[in-house]
């Protein structure tokens, strides 16, 4: 047989019979294919066992998770704590009622409110006519800050009155809550030394100027001056005051500022004993304290100043 019938045999064979050098049969691909598939279901195995694991608050804090109690077990002990609050509230209502019960219309702490306001206001009054028309620029000052301090007294002591539902004057005798508990009546003369105490309007050189041959009118005037508050100047000395000028001016505002202001530490220190309000108390003490010391400094402008000392 010639190449040429090989030939021709071959194209004449069916189609699926004729094989070439670059043609793979099915067997020879199955396997590849197969390969493959592992191949992937191999990398999602892989992938899920390395994927990182969702973590919670407490795996992230590194704290072990906390084990969560029955509803039951959590739930007991609620109305314990609210019969607990509600009962403290109670107490602590009632105990208010007693601490905010307003203090007697007679009481210590009514009394020195009012009649300190009153004494305050006098102090007040002679400090700004120092400070407006006074001669020595450090005196001006000391009466300054005395005008301040003792306006901000009144304020207080205005709010506590007002608090208290109690009006800021009265009838009563001023200086009655200073009485001596051993005589609530002021038969013996009221507060001890209280009649006689130097720098009360009636012992005043101005408020005795009237003498033994003073009308009846002038006697009752001496009379009621006599229960007026300790330190307090007469009207006398409040216009001899608004008259003075220079260096006279400044050493009667000395004088009777410091009387004044012995007069109101008398009070106060009965007040920071015998006072029931802790703020009254605490006020007063700290009166106290001020006043002593302003009473020193203008002890020492009145040597400043060549005066001889109140």
């Amino acid at each position: 047989m010639s190449r040429s019938d090989d030939d021709q045999g071959v194209s004449a064979m069916p189609r699926e019979h004729q094989t070439t050098r670059d043609v793979t049969t099915p067997e020879e691909t199955a396997p590849e294919e197969t390969t493959l598939a592992e191949a992937t279901l191999a990398e999602a195995t892989l992938a899920e066992a390395t994927a990182p694991e969702e973590t919670t608050p407490e795996a992230a804090s590194g704290a072990a998770p906390a084990e969560r109690s029955p509803a039951w077990v959590r739930l007991w002990w609620t109305p314990l704590v609210l019969f607990a609050v509600v009962g403290l509230l109670a107490a602590g209502a009632g105990l208010r009622g007693l601490l905010d019960r307003p203090p007697a219309d007679s009481s210590v702490d009514v009394g020195f409110a009012r009649d300190m306001s009153e004494h305050h206001s006098q102090a007040v009054q002679m400090a700004m006519v120092e400070f407006s028309r006074g001669d020595d620029a450090v005196i001006r000052s000391v009466a300054q800050d005395i005008a301040l301090g003792q306006q901000q007294e009144i304020g207080v002591m205005y709010t506590w009155l007002a608090g208290w539902g109690r009006p800021p004057t009265s009838a009563r005798t001023p200086m009655a809550w200073m009485t001596d508990p051993n005589d609530p009546a002021g038969q013996g003369g009221g507060h001890p030394g209280h009649g006689e105490m130097p720098g009360m309007e009636g012992n005043s050189p101005a408020g005795s100027a009237s003498g033994g041959g003073a009308a009846a009118g002038g006697a009752a005037a001496e009379e009621t001056a006599a229960v007026r508050m300790p330190g307090m100047a007469s009207e006398a000395e409040l216009a001899q005051l608004a008259a003075a000028s220079g260096r006279d001016l400044d050493v009667l505002f000395l004088t009777l500022m410091i009387r004044h202001h012995r007069g109101g530490v008398e009070m106060a220190q009965h007040a920071s004993l015998h006072a029931a309000d802790d703020r009254v108390r605490a006020l007063a003490r700290a009166m106290v304290v001020n006043q002593a010391k302003e009473i020193t400094t203008m002890q020492a402008d009145l040597e400043r100043l060549g005066a001889p000392r109140a």
